[in-house]
């Protein structure tokens, strides 16, 4: 149905915070979670070894035990091992073959030169300073004058055989021409690595090159060949060097990388300790190895010291899960009857749960200890004994699945923290926290045996087979460990249950929660307070399991609890039950009383039953969410019979006529629940005024009922109240009293419409 409703309805955001609560109390409420939680959770790192004191040569006066597993680096041997790999690295020498040909270009230039410059001095049109000036330009070279006329003179250069001078010069410099091999970085053997830019890096030795000394023969050699004399070859011998550079030259840039390469390539040498590893034995004479040991340990402890305490970490880690935490449940509107609570129930569990995870740390080493027989396993094991699961069985009975399923991640990771970070710890509390969430959606929560059954049917066989998996995985996979894992698993599954099942009780009491076993347990209608109302108030009885009926329906169909508004429309007139002769429902036992009274008496006490249905509500110790059905369900409207009645009287003095003192008392309806008793009580007592309705009447009857309690601003303050809802509400509701005042056909052979005479 799409009844027009939308002018005069004030529709609420679904995410609008919460009535009361303010940002800063939640803020300080969640920093206060967040400190507790990671103070109970942080183990502080044990002193690994005692400061003895010692020196070598002392004699121990005790054991030195280590006291937790770790690892330290070796600093001194990784050191060594660093400068054993600088010593044999081997130096990176860069080989420049573009040397070769341009030693080859400027030996040609230079004849080319010398050759024209002489042709020049000879024909007399240049003279010495110019030839020199030019020689000093184009090669870079200082001739004295005494030589430079030799070369004009003597017509030396003539004498070399150039092209034979070029192939020996090649021949040197592709086999590589170094400065000098005195005094050069080297690796073992003459050992240096070369780098080509065409060929890459190759191994070769020093030997495999020529100095500039033996340049400097085998010039020498060859100008012999020449059959220059002494005095020429003094001249021409230092000109041709200086043309005949060194092409292999050490590298600083490459050598350097290669050391990085190398350096990177030497691990760090660590050394691992096990918790219990005795370091030295009382008694025992101290040598420099058990010193090196003690000094290496303190070190260690001394730099993870100076690091950042590990409870910040896990307060920071914990501030952001509980901060998605609240958002996810204001967007997604998790938690159940109990949403609002959600929050600071889970985090009181949270505290609860950490305590009871360090209560077990200290209590099951002493029963291990104190055993009559001794069981060869890790003491770590114990921790499959601890009763993770009891937070998600609480959370999920008393909320929701969803809930159940993001506090068992959290609570997984506290698990952790607790056991210094232990990933199985994490998953063996992750898979049987979901499995008891799983078990607690599966069995439903209107009986508490369905702790139990979650427990043995869910979470034991999960543990028993994580633990059967992670024995397995130890180095000594023996029967006996493996039964002791898993009669831990048993253990801890059988303390979950007893635990929860404390607990939840408890919780229901302390928080006023509503859960749906105590819906259950309050709309029994074997009730004293049920009998009561059909005995004396059969009217009353019936119409409040008619209102019941609508609701539920209405509730359905908004995915809301049909349990809990079945609940508030039960109990929402309970306040009639002393009372009811003066209620029109029961006037076909009672006589009316009305006709005695004035308007306001009447008036005052159709009112009353709101007080008097909260004063039972008190008595009964019903829950606070029913109690609000009692006081909101007719929110602030006015009793309109007596109110009409009132104003026809006084009309003639109507400055004596209050209209406040006809309105009932209660609040507003502040939920869609207390939204749903409201129009369902009115849509259920309108109806019966019908002879003989129908659908058209029926729908009129509804749609008008809604309009009039949204002109009269009653869903102002209900959270979660839209168009869309309230459409919902009115479709159901018709449905719902078209099927029970649906025409039947005549039932034959009768007719009941008149006396018939005899």
């Amino acid at each position: 149905m799409n009844f027009d409703l939308e002018r005069k309805a004030k529709k609420q955001r679904p995410d609008a915070p919460e009535k009361g609560s303010s940002p800063w109390g939640k803020v300080l409420i969640g920093a206060f979670f967040v400190v507790a939680i990671s103070y109970l959770s942080y183990v502080p790192p044990a002193r690994s070894i005692r400061d003895t004191g010692l020196k070598v040569g002392d004699i121990a006066d005790s054991d030195i035990v280590i006291r937790k597993d770790m690892t330290v680096e070796d600093k001194e041997m990784t050191e060594q091992n660093r400068r054993q790999a600088l010593e044999a690295l081997i130096p990176v020498y860069e080989f420049n073959a573009q040397k070769i040909e341009s030693s080859q270009m400027l030996l040609n230039e230079w004849f080319r030169f010398i050759k024209e410059a002489r042709q020049e001095y000879l024909m007399k049109r240049s003279q010495l300073e110019g030839l020199g000036a030019g020689i000093r330009e184009n090669f870079g070279l200082e001739l004295q004058p005494q030589a430079l006329q030799t070369l004009m003179m003597s017509n030396t250069f003539a004498k070399v055989d150039l092209d034979r001078l070029l192939l020996e010069a090649k021949k040197w410099g592709e086999k590589g021409i170094i400065l000098s091999r005195i005094g050069v970085p080297r690796g073992p053997g003459d050992e240096i690595t070369v780098y080509n830019e065409k060929r890459g890096y190759a191994q070769a030795r020093l030997g495999d090159f020529y100095d500039l000394n033996e340049i400097e023969a085998n010039l020498t050699a060859l100008l012999r060949e020449f059959r220059l004399s002494e005095r020429e070859r003094e001249t021409v011998r230092p000109i041709l060097l200086d043309f005949i550079s060194t092409n292999v030259t050490f590298s600083k840039v490459l050598t350097r990388l290669q050391e990085e390469k190398t350096l990177a390539l030497v691990n760090p040498v660590f050394i691992h300790l096990k918790k219990g590893k005795i370091v030295l034995r009382s008694g025992d004479e101290v040598n420099k190895d058990h010193m090196r040991l003690i000094q290496l340990i303190a070190a260690e402890e001394k730099t993870s010291s100076r690091r950042i305490p590990g409870v910040f970490f896990i307060m920071a880690a914990l501030a952001v899960l509980f901060f998605f935490f609240w958002r996810l449940n204001i967007l997604s509107k998790t938690g159940g009857i109990n949403r609002r609570r959600l929050n600071f129930v889970s985090g009181v569990t949270f505290i609860v749960c950490a305590l009871m995870y360090r209560l077990a740390l200290f209590i099951y080493p002493l029963i291990l200890k104190n055993m009559a027989f001794t069981i060869q396993v890790d003491s770590s094991a114990l921790a499959y004994g601890i009763p993770f699961a009891v937070g998600a069985l609480i959370i999920a009975f008393l909320f929701d699945l969803q809930s159940a399923v993001v506090f068992s991640f959290i609570n997984s990771i506290i698990g952790a923290f607790v056991l210094d970070w232990d990933f199985r710890i994490l998953l063996y509390v992750l898979v049987g926290n979901l499995a008891a969430a799983f078990g607690i959606e599966f069995y439903q929560r209107l009986k508490r045996s369905s702790i139990l059954k979650a427990s043995f049917f869910w979470v034991l066989p999960v543990n028993l087979l994580t633990t059967l998996l992670f024995a397995l995985a130890t180095d000594d996979p023996g029967w006996m460990p493996v039964t002791f894992y898993m009669l831990l698993g048993i253990l801890s599954a059988l303390l979950a249950a007893f635990v929860a099942n404390f607990m939840i009780p408890l919780w229901e009491v302390i928080f006023k929660l509503v859960t749906d076993l105590k819906l259950v347990e309050i709309t029994n209608l074997n009730l004293p307070c049920f009998r009561e109302m059909l005995e004396k108030a059969p009217g009353t009885y019936h119409h409040s399991q008619m209102v019941a009926s609508l609701a539920e329906a209405a509730a359905q169909e908004l995915e809301l609890s049909p349990l809990l508004v079945r609940a508030m429309a039960l109990y929402h007139d309970i306040g009639k039950i002393d009372s009811p002769q003066f209620y029109t429902e029961n006037q076909s036992v009672y006589e009316d009383p009305h006709g005695q009274l004035t308007p306001l008496e009447s008036a005052k006490i159709i009112i009353s039953h709101i007080p008097l249905g909260l004063e039972k509500a008190e008595q009964l110790k019903l829950p606070r969410k029913v109690s609000q059905a009692i006081a909101q369900h007719h929110g602030t409207k006015v009793v309109k019979f007596f109110h009409a009645r009132a104003k026809e009287l006084s009309a003639g003095n109507l400055d004596e006529f209050d209209e406040n003192m006809f309105r009932y008392p209660g609040e507003k309806p502040q939920q869609v629940e207390e939204a749903i008793i409201m129009l369902a009580d009115q849509v259920e007592a309108a109806a019966k005024s019908l002879s003989a309705p129908g659908d058209k009447d029926i729908r009129n009857v509804v749609e008008k009922i809604i309009a009039s309690d949204i002109a009269e601003n009653q869903f102002d303050e209900c959270d979660g109240l839209t168009f869309k809802a309230l459409n919902t509400i009115a479709g159901s509701f018709y449905d719902k009293l078209a099927s029970i005042y649906h025409q039947r056909v005549a039932y034959p052979g009768f007719d009941f419409s008149k006396d018939k005479a005899p």
